[in-house]
């Protein structure tokens, strides 16, 4: 049994990560045993759910009197390169929320910092790619069903920016300081390690970052993204500027296509047309699912003593194509990955 804590008592660390913990497969692997939170109010609503957890106000006195093996920091961007920091230095393992920082310089600090660490597995909250949606895209492009892909479409519609825990700071995500950025960094980062799981590395970058409609926010609510790989193009549109909440997908090869609508994916290719029914992934009740079988993979690379440092690859290639995707926006110009 690995005991550990959660550090960030808000919306997701209760409604997300919490209950994942309390799936099947994991009961008997993983336990809560403390919770770290800034904001009295989310340490009492976290003693209600997990009423023998210790609580405390900053993750320093939590190292300094709990002996535990690993966190899940839940915290907003502008923490997560310094609780990594102490973390990795300490040999504790650890889950993190997207991104991993608010800048590319911090990301780069913690990166440098978990990389140094020995025997510690890190494991970011890429939930979207145990999916079964994502996990079906992935398979039918790796498996070249639809051909040679040579343009892929990701569209996601919101209202708003999602409002967060009402004891802290309600509206972190449209404060850079806290967030790092908008929709970009909010959703899109997702769609920027979904890009590498399908696709790889792109080799050019372009981005346009507005503010359409939500004029208070202090970050873009609309971003349009273009990723170029050979012979193909990656196209995201992100918006908080919408009349619904949507998802949509359409991905072409040379043998065959698909398309998503929120209710079911749709493959085109010559032995015919077939639907096949997906959850919706705009709705986040199904993200409980998602990140228990990110928890099982995280308990797997513990127990296997795995500490590969490809999932820290990713998460740093998102942190770099978020950079690219602002600065190409600033200076209206199609940047390189370098």
């Amino acid at each position: 049994m690995l005991e550990g804590a959660i550090i960030g008592y808000g919306n997701i660390a209760a409604k997300g990560h919490l209950p994942a913990y309390a799936d099947v497969n994991l009961r008997s692997k993983l336990r809560i045993v403390a919770v770290v939170d800034v904001a009295e109010q989310n340490r009492e609503k976290a003693l209600e759910q997990l009423p023998e957890a210790r609580l405390y106000s900053d993750i320093h006195a939590l190292m300094e009197r709990e002996k535990i093996s690993f966190v899940d920091i839940c915290t907003p961007p502008s923490t997560h390169a310094e609780y990594l920091r102490v973390c990795a230095s300490r040999g504790i393992h650890i889950v993190c929320e997207k991104p991993l920082a608010d800048t590319h310089a911090a990301a780069a600090g913690a990166t440098d910092a978990l990389r140094k660490a020995e025997n510690v597995v890190f494991v970011p909250c890429h939930q979207y790619k145990y999916s079964p949606l994502w996990r079906e895209v992935h398979d039918l492009v790796a498996k070249g069903t639809l051909g040679r892909i040579t343009l892929a479409q990701f569209n996601v519609f919101r209202l708003q920016a999602d409002p967060a825990s009402t004891a802290w700071i309600p509206g972190w995500r449209t404060n850079k300081a806290y967030s790092g950025g908008g929709i970009l960094v909010d959703t899109g980062a997702h769609y920027l390690y979904l890009a590498q799981y399908f696709f790889g590395i792109p080799s050019k970058v372009s981005a346009a970052l507005r503010t359409l409609k939500h004029h208070s926010y202090g970050v873009e609510d609309t971003a349009v993204v273009s990723l170029e790989y050979p012979g193909m193009i990656m196209q995201l549109s992100l918006t908080w500027a919408a009349d619904r909440r949507a998802n949509s997908v359409y991905i072409t090869g040379t043998e065959g296509s698909l398309s998503y609508d929120g209710l079911k994916l749709i493959r085109s290719d010559r032995s015919g047309v077939t639907e096949i029914p997906m959850p919706d992934v705009s709705d986040k009740n199904e993200y409980v699912g998602w990140y228990a079988s990110l928890l099982k993979e995280f308990v797997d690379r513990v127990e296997t003593k795995n500490y590969s440092d490809d999932l820290l690859c990713e998460a740093s290639s998102v942190m770099r194509l978020l950079d690219l995707c602002y600065r190409s926006s600033e200076q209206g110009k199609v940047l390189d990955y370098t």
